[in-house]
């Protein structure tokens, strides 16, 4: 929960980090209205554009428009088939939205009144159509990164500002503190309305590529990043703009954009997925160009509605793209998006990407004012083939970045900065470095920053900046379960300001009802230098650690923590619990390719306590604990995988890329004190499938098998959910230790829809809800050796006898639930039903249950 919470409050801070007006002149804002005809009907595809220039769009579906332009002086021009021409001059003073009627079109001839049909589209025969298709076919063949090696330069500019301060708003309590920040404003070239820079980046930098095998460098030269999100304790803020607002291909079959699948206008079955239009013949950068609308034939579906601006000569070059993601489908937090790429040509190479922008503006809620961010990409120099620098593939890593790219002067960054066509002035980034330094300096922001600090990293640092030491995670200072109760935990850790290498964890735990102190203690040597934290990827490190603390069986916390706070709250008692002393040494290598390797040399004693008895069979009496001596090698292979940054731990951020990983555990009795001969082979597949435009699966395969004899504490035991919230890759309606198993295939899908139904729901589409289904289950299987209801040599335990839960089923068919969900209620909150459809007669199990979560999703 403190990660969904840490989401909540990136965005909040966001908003309330300060505000200020600069009235601007000649301002763009957003051109809106519904067109109609004369008897009050709606006019869809209709097409808007303000005159003598590129700048509109086409009604969608019910007759809206939307889009952002100038408006002093200039004339809006609306204009259907078998209507006449509607011109409106707009001005500063126009109120949008605006309400237009446009009147039929009739040709009177000797008193006989024609009055042509509306528009019906048609895609045979439609020359809309036609030009779409020649350009879909021909693709590939005009890609420039068909050839072997393919090197560009770029020159990358990315705003991040607080949108429409206002000069009310600077005369409120809390902003009149900070009245230096008038000083700091620009103006949004998206809305015209003023912005507040809270974070300025550039980058220069050379990509390579290669074909094959398919292969992808960038060399940086120089790069600066100024901003609020430099004090956050990870990189959440950050990499969530990034996956926003990041390079796109517009030329694949579909388009990742906010970690959404949306079809692209040149996909192989565009032309059934959207509808084309020829519209004016204009001038681009000296070239006759015709006009290419289109427009999704749902407009709730996934796709874009946009221009693409083709030459007239017998090349049909695509030259100029303009497009925008239609307001209605349903996508959290983005008022508005504009994508922007431009291309050049020469006699080798017909498609040469020179220009690409993207700017968006978000908002939590309409009432609240949202952020703007802008990022532009200037490509020049591109070489092919013998030209290109080989040396860079020499390189693990797909970013090489040489220390002397930080910190570059300005006579360095002169030589990419255009002011003229970027608007980017070099004394930005030291702008806003000097606005947060002042903002710093007033005692409530600073407080305020602090208190932000601790709840997204849940760490409290010893000093300010480069701090050594870490207190926390706060989270998990006080929780409950049912055999400590009150459970109070005090621990920290270093960083690599004290050393680079060197780097250590620990915590003291006091359970208040079984009065017992547990600790654990790691400490881990990095062979490569650490700029922060010991997990930066790539982790290649050797660490000790020990731990003694409790053991939940039944219940595996792979996405938090074991005790946060907010999981004490339980729907069946938490008592399955154990005493756990784990000695591990292990090795771990991480490359760029995507694989790992672990070795892990383990003495592992599970300890017996009034829950978890370990009872003989042979009813001889009970052991204190067991003792294992395991050697477990790991493998894992995720291709592609990027990381967010957390203080504790990271997170993926490429869900839609493969991971595999392979484990296999080995023990022999009698050696370094084992108790028992067994091995352990474990196999899983995690992926999100994307499937627009009907939504994404994630997919998660696991399957395991237990060789050897061995009691219950060290089976294959599924994992139950006890909290009402809602968990990955947990059995919600399953109780901690009801099956056993020596073998298993585990499966979890989940099926998340995106609104293909709600929002097609006239009315109850504009609460954006969105549909998820669920599907996980467990088949697995006990040896006879290893089921004390059949082994009563003593040599294995009898299962715990608590009642309140089912314990130790025999499997004979899969363990299966289904759920169904409703997500994005307020953009935060979900509520899923799950239901057991196998073994319901189990004694003491839930049939169904409710679990809810609160997290920010596009």
């Amino acid at each position: 929960m403190i990660g969904l919470l840490r989401k909540m409050l990136s965005m909040l801070f966001l908003l309330i980090a300060g505000t200020v007006l600069l009235v601007a002149q000649n301002q763009v804002v957003r051109i809106s209205g519904n067109v109609k005809d004369d008897k009050g009907e709606i006019l869809p595809y209709a097409t808007v554009r303000l005159k003598d220039t590129s700048t509109g769009c086409i009604t969608d579906y019910n007759g809206n428009f939307s889009f952002n332009g100038r408006v002093n002086g200039q004339t809006l021009v609306v204009s259907s088939i078998g209507y006449q021409d509607y011109q409106i001059q707009l001005s500063n003073k126009t109120v949008f939205p605006l309400k237009i009627v446009l009147k039929e079109t009739t040709y009177e001839i000797e008193e006989v009144v024609i009055k042509p049909p509306k528009e019906k589209y048609r895609k045979k025969g439609n020359p809309a159509v036609e030009l779409a298709t020649e350009i879909i076919n021909r693709r590939n063949d005009d890609n420039p990164f068909d050839n072997d090696y393919v090197s560009r330069d770029r020159y990358e500019t990315f705003i991040i500002a607080l949108d429409n301060f206002t000069e009310e708003k600077q005369q409120q309590a809390m902003f009149r503190k900070f009245p230096f920040l008038s000083d700091y404003v620009d103006t949004s070239k998206v809305s015209g309305k003023p912005i507040l820079n809270v974070s300025t980046r550039e980058l220069a930098a050379t990509d390579f590529f290669q074909n094959k095998p398919s292969r992808q460098k960038q060399l940086v030269h120089g790069r600066e990043w100024i901003g609020i999100e430099d004090f956050l304790p990870d990189e959440e803020v950050r990499a969530s703009l990034e996956a926003t607002l990041k390079d796109v291909d517009l030329f694949n079959e579909k388009v990742m954009i906010m970690r959404n699948e949306f079809v692209s206008p040149f996909a192989d079955y565009a032309t059934t997925y959207y509808k084309y239009y020829l519209q004016d013949t204009i001038e681009v950068e000296g070239e006759k160009c015709v006009d290419l609308a289109f427009v999704p034939r749902n407009l709730q579906s996934f796709g874009f509605t946009g221009h693409l601006y083709i030459t007239i000569d017998s090349t049909h070059f695509v030259k100029w793209i303009q497009m925008n993601v239609p307001y209605d489908i349903n996508l959290n937090f983005v008022e508005y998006m504009n994508l922007e790429q431009k291309f050049s040509r020469d006699s080798e190479h017909p498609r040469l990407l020179t220009y690409e922008c993207i700017t968006a503006e978000f908002k939590l809620y309409d009432f609240i004012d949202g952020i703007y961010g802008r990022r532009e990409v200037f490509y020049s120099g591109y070489k092919f083939n013998d030209d290109v620098d080989r040396e860079p593939f020499n390189h693990q890593e797909p970013v090489i970045e040489p220390s002397e790219a930080y910190g570059r002067d300005d006579e360095f960054w002169a030589q990419y900065r255009n002011i003229d066509e970027t608007g980017t002035d070099g004394g930005k980034n030291k702008d806003v470095k000097e606005m947060l330094e002042q903002l710093r300096d007033v005692p409530v922001y600073y407080w305020t920053e602090q208190l932000i600090n601790l709840i997204f990293s849940g760490f409290v640092p010893i000093k300010e900046e480069r701090t050594p030491f870490y207190i926390g995670p706060v989270n998990t200072i006080m929780s409950y379960n049912g055999m400590e109760k009150m459970r109070i935990k005090l621990g920290g850790m270093t960083t690599a300001y004290l050393n680079p290498h060197l780097f250590g964890t620990g915590y003291l735990i006091y359970g208040v009802d079984d009065n017992r102190f547990k600790y654990y203690g790691r400490l881990e040597y990095s062979f490569p230098k650490k700029k922060e934290q010991w997990n930066e990827f790539p982790v290649h490190s050797l660490r000790l650690q020990y731990e003694n603390d409790i053991y939940q069986y039944g219940q595996q916390y792979l996405y938090t923590n074991k005790d946060n706070a907010l999981l004490s709250i339980k729907r069946l008692p938490d008592n399955m619990i154990g005493y756990v002393r784990n000695t591990e040494l292990t090795y771990t290598r991480e490359r760029h390719s995507g694989f790992s390797l672990t070795a892990s040399l383990r003495n592992r004693v599970n300890e017996a306590t009034k829950f978890i008895p370990m009872e003989k069979t042979d009813g001889s009496g009970t052991v204190k604990e067991i003792m294992q001596t395991e050697l477990e090698i790991g493998l894992r292979y995720a291709p592609h995988e990027k990381f967010v940054q957390h203080k504790w731990n990271r997170k993926s951020k490429t869900p839609e890329h493969p991971v595999f990983t392979l484990n296999h555990t080995f023990s022999q009795a009698g050696l370094l004190g084992s108790d028992y001969s067994i091995q352990h082979t474990e196999l899983s597949y995690r992926q999100r499938l994307m499937a627009a435009p009907i939504g994404y699966f994630d997919v998660m395969l696991r399957a395991g098998k237990i060789w050897g004899q061995a009691p219950y504490p060290l089976l294959i035991i599924p994992n139950a959910n006890l909290s009402y919230t809602y968990r990955k890759e947990t059995f919600d309606t399953m109780t901690p230790m009801e099956f056993v198993m020596d073998q298993h295939l585990t499966w979890d899908v989940v099926y998340y829809m995106n609104g293909l139904i709600f929002n097609r729901i006239p009315l109850f589409n504009n609460l954006k809800l969105r549909e998820v289904l669920y599907c996980r289950g467990t088949w697995g299987s006990l040896s006879d050796k290893n089921n004390p209801a059949i082994d009563t040599s003593g040599k294995i335990f009898s299962y715990p006898t608590d009642r309140s839960k089912a314990t130790g089923t025999v499997m004979k068919e899969p363990f299966v639930e289904i759920g169904a969900g409703v997500e994005n209620i307020f953009k935060l909150f979900s509520i899923n039903w799950f239901k057991r459809m196998t073994y319901k007669n189990s004694p003491d199990v839930d049939q169904w249950g409710l679990r809810i979560a609160v997290h920010l999703q596009y």
